[in-house]
């Protein structure tokens, strides 16, 4: 339990969406984005690797997610090509298998008899890749035109983790307990005695962007990062454990023993992965310098709301978030060619459970 947990905690933290396209212009543009977010439901990000001094899971099923993008490249004739980098991490479980590895953080033992079905999904990947888009004119709604911005990626340097627990943990009686857990971990960087060739991959995906003006007020964006995504591995290493240990009696000064019973068998396998979807849809209105706006994203299981009001004074455009599903708020400013928001569930970020950081630059010629 303690490594699947730990292990998929210390990942995990976070997801983003990619900063918007930048207008397409006769002459070349450069640019440039970084888009961090993580968010986790149990504990504060920072406390991840710790004590857990803040503890507040939801009920049922508890999310940590990461997000991560670095780009830059060029743009010019409604033409997109740059280098990106980026790392996606979600971990999934439930109430039960966290107030277990809590009470292990915490060294405390519950009431017995008490029992816990120990269940966590854990998913990690990163790659280094080559973007290329093209921006289309759509028909014009509202007396404006919309656009479409279609991508493609090719990635190499990649990295995969897999992680999954199943088991239950039993305290039957003060000072003893046992366990009986299952666990899978598949990681591109093991290597192990006997090893064949070292693992191989090849990735390649899709992604849809577009802006749709309703009226001269409202528009509508539209995202879809990775809607059709394929990760091609050969020779990935995979761990397959099973652990079970009962208690069989206590020594003179009142330490357990216990028998464990541990099997497992180390392979390499082929396999083909998706990387997780990210959809968002936006709907922004406009009155004069103010402006409103809601976006919904649905990532890895979470659906995430967000509303936001807009302010433009002189050459500065002023924005304040509020997102409902991690509790989090942010400010934003945009200047020119260059745009920032923070977002955090909290002031001091090292107490934070959500936070997020997405910052842009292009320079025209």
């Amino acid at each position: 339990m303690r490594t699947i947990l730990l292990t998929g905690v210390l990942a995990c933290g976070t997801a983003c969406a990619q900063t918007a396209p930048v207008a397409p212009a006769d002459g070349w543009t450069v640019y440039s984005d970084l888009a961090v977010w993580q968010a986790s439901d149990a504990v504060p990000i920072d406390q991840l690797d710790g004590d857990w001094s803040t503890y507040s899971p939801r009920a049922g099923r508890n999310t940590a997610l990461m997000r991560n993008r670095v780009a830059a490249g060029v743009e010019k004739n409604r033409w997109r090509l740059g280098l990106e980098w980026r790392q996606d991490a979600r971990l999934g479980t439930d109430r039960e298998s966290l107030d277990a590895f809590y009470l292990y953080q915490q060294r405390r033992e519950p009431a017995p008899p008490a029992s816990f079905a120990l269940h966590g999904q854990y998913f990690s990947w990163q790659a280094l890749g080559l973007r290329g888009g093209y921006t289309f004119d759509g028909p014009r709604i509202g007396g404006r035109t919309s656009s479409m911005t279609l991508s493609a990626a090719v990635y190499g340097k990649q990295q995969l983790r897999e992680r999954s627990i199943d088991g239950v943990l039993n305290y039957p009686r003060a000072g003893s307990y046992g366990f009986a857990a299952s666990h899978v971990d598949t990681n591109s960087r093991m290597r192990y005695p006997f090893m064949g060739d070292a693992p191989s991959a090849s990735g390649a995906s899709l992604s849809l962007a577009a802006a749709l003006p309703l009226s001269d007020a409202w528009t509508l964006h539209l995202q879809a990062d990775d809607f059709a995504s394929r990760l091609r591995w050969k020779n990935l290493p995979v761990n397959t454990e099973s652990l079970r240990s009962e208690v069989t009696s206590f020594d003179e000064n009142g330490y357990v023993n216990f028998g464990p019973m541990l099997s497992g068998r180390k392979r390499q396998v082929d396999r083909s992965v998706r990387i997780p979807r990210y959809t968002a849809a936006a709907l922004d209105y406009w009155n004069g310098n103010w402006g409103t706006g809601m976006q919904l994203v649905r990532y890895a299981g979470a659906t995430v709301p967000t509303f936001s009001l807009s302010r433009r004074i002189g050459p500065l455009t002023l924005r304040a978030n509020v997102e409902t599903r991690f509790d989090s708020a942010g400010l934003g400013l945009e200047a020119g060619n260059f745009r920032v928001m923070l977002q955090s569930d909290a002031i001091k970020l090292d107490e934070a459970k959500s936070r997020s950081l997405q910052l842009h630059y292009h320079v025209n010629f």
